[in-house]
């Protein structure tokens, strides 16, 4: 299993124009699910672009909070 993560102010959806998910602040995960990846695999991912350091903190300091530190989203498209 691979991700792509991308850092948002919001993103969603779309298909045959109907809007399917949306999300604000956050993160926009593109997964590839190859055979033989389990449910322990997403899991481990998952949690793994939780804890993701991708924002500063508010003293300046680079890379220090992650998408659960700020309340954000995640929006993960396979």
């Amino acid at each position: 299993m691979k991700v792509i993560l991308q850092r948002v102010l919001s993103a969603s959806v779309t298909v045959d124009k109907e809007m399917i998910s949306s999300i604000g602040k956050g993160v926009l995960a593109f997964a590839a699910v190859a055979p033989g990846d389990t449910e322990k695999e997403a899991d481990l991912m998952a949690s793994k672009v939780l804890r993701m350091k991708l924002w500063d903190d508010d003293e300046g300091g680079k890379w220090k909070r992650s998408v659960a530190d700020i309340e954000g989203e995640v929006l993960c498209c396979l």
